[in-house]
C-alpha cells in the first residue's frame, strides 16, 4: 500500500474517530447545576402546589357532601358522598410522587391514608363514639403505636368503609350478610353515630390538607425552589428528591399495592389477600395505582394533564440523551397501561397475568428511574 494511500486511510480514520468522539461528547455533555432552576419552578408552581389546592378543594366538598348527608340521610346523598370521595382521591394518589417534606413531617400520608384498614378498630369506633381516639398530639413518630392506633380508624379508607360496599354507595337499607365487622352496615340504630363518624373524618381530611398546604406555601416551597440550605443545597439535590419520590411510588406499586396481594393469593391466603388490596370497598384500586404512576409522569413532565412542559426534566433529559428520555416515558405509558388492563375489580382478579404484567412493568420503571436516569443526572451535572 502507498504512503499516500496510506496517509488517506489514517486521515479518514482520524477523522471518523474524531466524529465519533463528538458524538459522545454532546451525549455526555456536562449539564449546567443552573439549568435544573426553571424545572424546579416549574415542578413547584405546575405540579406540586396545583396537586394539593386541588386536593383541598376536593377534600372540602367531601365535607360538605358528608354534612348534607348528616343533615338529612338520604341513598342519594350516600351516592354523593361517593362520587365527592372519587373525586378526591385523584389528586392524593396523584402526589403520591412526592411524598417528602410536610407530608412526611407531619405524618399527612398515614393520617390521610393508613391501609390496610382495620374495619375491626373502626367498628369499634362508631360504637364507642370516642372520637377522640381519631386524634393525636406532638410530634409525629411513625413507631409510635398510639398515633398509629389514631391513623387506623381516620383518613380516606375509614371514610370509604363508611359510605362505599362492594363497589357502590352505601343504602339506608343494607342487610349485613354476616355479623363480621367487614360487613357491618348503617341503620337506625347507628344512624347519628355513622353521619358523626363520617363528619369527623372528612374534618380530619380537611385539616390535614389544610396544614399541607399552608407548609409548602409558607415555606417549604422557596426552601425548594432556592435549594441553598438545609436539605436541598442544590439543584441537582432537588432533582435527586423528584427521582428518588417517582422510584419509590414505582416500587410501592408493583410490589406493595399489587404485588402483596398476589403474593398472599399465590400462597392460599385468599382472605388476606382481599383485604391487602387498597380501596376495595369502593372498587377504586386500579384507578388509585394508575393515578401513582401518572404521578410520576407529572413530575417528569412538568404538567398535570400529559402534556411536556418545556421547563421538564423530560425536556432537559431529550436534549443531552434522547434515548434515555424514551425509555423513560416509554417505562412510565407501559407501567400505567398494564395496570389498565387488569380486569376491573382488581380484589376480583388479584392472581390474573394482567396483575403479573403489571407488577413487572412497575418494577421496570423503578428500574430505569433508579439505575438509569438517576445516575445519568448525576454523573453528568456540574
Amino acid at each position: 500500500m502507498s504512503g499516500l494511500v496510506m496517509m488517506g486511510l489514517f486521515a479518514f480514520t482520524a477523522c471518523s474517530s474524531s466524529n465519533d468522539d463528538k458524538k459522545e461528547d454532546a451525549e455526555t455533555s456536562f449539564i449546567q447545576d443552573s439549568e435544573y432552576d426553571a424545572i424546579i419552578n416549574q415542578y413547584v408552581d405546575n405540579v406540586v402546589m396545583p396537586t394539593y389546592r386541588d386536593l383541598k378543594q376536593k377534600n372540602s366538598a367531601l365535607y360538605d357532601a358528608v354534612v348534607s348527608f348528616g343533615n338529612a340521610p338520604s341513598d342519594a346523598k350516600f351516592q354523593t358522598i361517593c362520587n365527592a370521595w372519587l373525586a378526591a382521591r385523584e389528586p392524593w394518589e396523584q402526589s403520591e410522587a412526592f411524598l417528602f417534606g410536610p407530608v412526611a413531617d407531619f405524618g399527612l400520608d398515614p393520617n390521610m391514608d393508613s391501609w390496610p384498614l382495620d374495619q375491626e378498630a373502626i367498628v369499634n369506633t362508631l360504637k364507642s363514639q370516642q372520637w377522640n381516639d381519631m386524634k393525636w398530639e406532638g410530634d409525629y413518630d411513625e413507631d409510635d403505636e398510639a398515633i398509629a392506633a389514631a391513623q387506623n380508624v381516620r383518613g380516606f379508607h375509614t371514610l370509604e368503609f363508611l359510605a362505599f360496599r362492594d363497589g357502590k354507595a352505601r343504602t339506608l337499607t343494607d342487610k349485613a350478610a354476616s355479623g363480621t365487622a367487614a360487613d357491618y352496615v348503617y341503620d337506625e340504630s347507628n344512624a347519628t353515630a355513622w353521619a358523626q363518624y363520617m363528619r369527623n373524618t372528612a374534618q380530619l381530611l380537611v385539616d390535614d390538607v389544610t396544614l399541607l398546604c399552608k407548609e409548602w406555601e409558607d415555606s417549604y416551597a422557596d426552601e425548594f425552589r432556592k435549594h441553598n440550605g438545609g436539605d436541598f443545597t442544590s439543584g441537582l439535590s432537588c432533582i435527586e428528591q423528584l427521582i428518588d419520590g417517582c422510584i419509590e411510588i414505582a416500587g410501592e406499586v408493583g410490589e406493595a399495592k399489587i404485588g402483596e396481594p398476589y403474593d398472599l393469593y399465590a400462597s392460599g391466603k385468599t382472605q388476606e389477600a382481599l383485604y391487602a388490596v387498597e380501596s376495595w370497598y369502593s372498587w377504586h384500586s386500579r384507578d388509585d395505582y394508575t393515578n401513582n404512576i401518572y404521578s410520576i409522569r407529572n413530575a417528569y413532565f412538568g404538567s398535570r394533564d400529559g402534556s411536556i412542559s418545556d421547563k421538564s426534566l423530560s425536556k432537559l433529559v431529550a436534549k443531552y440523551k434522547p434515548a434515555l428520555d424514551s425509555e423513560v416515558k416509554n417505562a412510565i405509558t407501559e407501567a400505567a397501561a398494564a395496570i389498565q388492563a387488569i380486569p376491573q375489580p382488581f380484589r376480583n382478579n388479584i392472581n390474573s397475568k394482567e396483575a403479573s404484567t403489571a407488577i413487572v412493568a412497575c418494577a421496570n420503571l423503578a428500574t430505569v428511574l433508579e439505575m438509569d436516569l438517576k445516575p445519568f443526572l448525576q454523573n453528568n451535572t456540574k
